[in-house]
């Protein structure tokens, strides 16, 4: 929304960004009605969305749809496509992103986009959290015999009512007949969202400016953080957060205008605690002579943290484009670069102003399936072999300039099994769409150090689990091929966001390479297409 503003301003046509609205789900009820009823009525003629506007909601007014980089699943495109032409004949344009490598294959592929099945959707009812929902709602409504425990419920039924019985949230009478206690079914949420919300509010006036989840507002909104929404007229307004009160669930932003320059990241950690095994691990054989992984499905507890910030600020100025150069993208001066010799061109750049860590962490906890990666010696030994050759390589050819390109630094300063093991699991959460009815933002991956060995971990990330994780503990091979054909296909050196990186990555996308993935994906696909 900035730049469209900017750039009608340039152009001298500033009146227009009035009639633009972004819409997405954290605006207000009130603000998402007007917003509509705006639409409807003509005054805004352009609605820039995030899924939020997929479904749901009746728009027969839009005739033109613009798809802006494919949306996660084929049922999510063909329901944005829907959006458009509700009246008479409309227009859908779609536009892939460079950068993202379904994109890409679909642009290469666009009859696959156009005739391929819906994608399968995976879903375990037996899930603790699922299955203790059930329970609690089941005997709210009627007594359950406890003989009639398994059959109605199945076979883990029994552990999972002890546990509530623990709880206090179900009774057992002297009939043998379980009850519930309270009201469970108002923290039943098939959207597996957070249930707990936070009003954003504008400390001088009262007004509540937004709404959204509590790890959202851990990450964005915790106090000193600079946030950006849209005010009625259409403009881009900062407000800097002066308190976030989980209790009282809202947090206190004050005004900052829309031409400040400032922006926040927040600095954050993740660790999973395994609580118990939902399956039997699995051994996932290689072409590796002796190199193995084993997986294991576990119910763990993910805790994120964030733990500080870092506040930047926006400027233009000369850098260097080139990916392989150490300067990419650092604020230069002159007309070339220093280490590689290449022009340098105008640039938006970002400066770190300052670091801040909290003296008490804003942390969020949450249950859901995890599957644990393990590789055993053999293919331990072949990854490092590979990681010491790519390394050769790339000393030799960088060698007259005395410096490591600062994509390359991760095979130095990370072992080759970190570097092995996130690297496949950044390729592989890509891939996921192309595998199961699921986002890449519904998995995600992080390597831990413990007791001196590597372990890797792909956790869902939503409370009480969506079938993503255990999708790939019970598919490995297929997810390793569908994400070594995407990311083979890169002409990137090393790694780049289309293929590799990724802006939500917990580690900051730290001890990464491209051909490290590829060759442990390559080992562990055997041709499972």
């Amino acid at each position: 929304m900035g730049l469209i503003q900017r750039e009608t301003q340039r152009q001298g046509l500033s009146y227009l960004a009035s009639k633009v609205a972004i819409f997405y789900s954290s605006l207000t009820s009130n603000r998402r009605r007007e917003i509509i009823q705006k639409l409807q009525t003509g005054q805004i003629k352009v609605i820039i969305a995030t899924s939020s506007l997929e479904a749901g909601i009746d728009l027969p007014e839009l005739d033109c749809c613009l798809i802006r980089g494919f949306p996660g699943s084929l049922m999510s495109f063909w329901q944005r496509v829907g959006r458009a032409g509700r009246k008479k004949h409309g227009l859908v344009m779609y536009l892939p992103l460079g950068q993202n490598p379904i994109d890409v294959f679909y642009a290469q592929h666009p009859e696959q986009l156009l005739s391929s099945e819906m994608e399968c959707a995976a879903f375990n009812p037996d899930y603790p959290t699922i299955l203790g929902k059930h329970l609690e709602c089941g005997c709210i409504e009627s007594s359950l015999d406890l003989g009639q425990l398994n059959n109605r419920f199945g076979n883990v039924a029994g552990k999972i009512a002890d546990s509530l019985l623990q709880q206090n949230k179900l009774a057992l009478s002297n009939k043998g007949k379980l009850w519930g206690r309270g009201y469970p079914h108002k923290d039943v949420n098939i959207r597996s969202s957070s249930q707990t919300s936070i009003s954003l509010i504008d400390k001088h006036t009262g007004e509540t400016l937004e709404k959204m989840s509590l790890p959202l507002a851990h990450r964005e909104v915790f106090p000193r953080a600079i946030y950006f929404l849209q005010d009625e007229s259409g403009e881009i307004i900062g407000y800097r957060s002066e308190s976030l009160d989980v209790i009282r669930g809202e947090a206190k932003l004050a005004f900052l205008g829309k031409d400040t320059d400032l922006f926040t990241e927040a600095e954050s950690e993740l660790d999973i605690q395994p609580l118990a095994t939902l399956a039997q691990p699995q051994i996932i054989p290689t072409h590796i002579k002796d190199g193995r992984l084993r997986l294991t499905l576990v119910w763990g507890e993910i805790t994120n943290s964030v733990t500080g910030y870092r506040l930047m600020k926006r400027t233009y100025g000369r850098t260097c484009k080139n990916q392989g150069c150490s300067n990419y993208k650092k604020s230069l001066s002159g007309k070339t670069c220093p280490q590689c010799k290449g022009p340098l061109y105008s640039a938006e750049v970002t400066k770190l102003q300052s670091e801040v860590a909290f003296e008490e962490p804003y942390i969020t906890k949450y249950q859901a399936p995890c599957v644990l990666v393990e590789v055993n010696e053999g293919l331990q030994k072949a990854i490092a072999t590979e990681v010491n050759r790519y390394k050769k390589q790339i000393w030799q050819h960088y060698a007259e300039y005395r410096d490591i390109p600062e994509q390359f630094k991760a095979l130095w300063t990370s072992t080759a099994d970190f570097t092995a093991l996130h690297s496949i699991q950044h390729q592989i959460v890509k891939a996921v769409p192309l595998v199961v009815l699921s986002s890449s933002l519904d998995v995600d991956g992080i390597v831990m150090e413990k007791g001196g060995r590597t372990l890797g971990y792909f956790y869902d990330t939503s409370e009480g689990g969506n079938g993503a994780a255990e999708a790939i503990f019970k598919e490995l091979p297929r997810f390793a091929a569908k994400a070594y054909a995407l990311a083979v296909e890169c002409d990137c050196e090393g790694g780049c966001p289309r293929c590799l990186h990724s802006p939500g990555c917990p580690q900051n996308n730290l001890g990464l390479h491209k051909d490290v993935g590829l060759f442990l994906l390559d080992a562990i696909s055997q041709n499972n297409l």
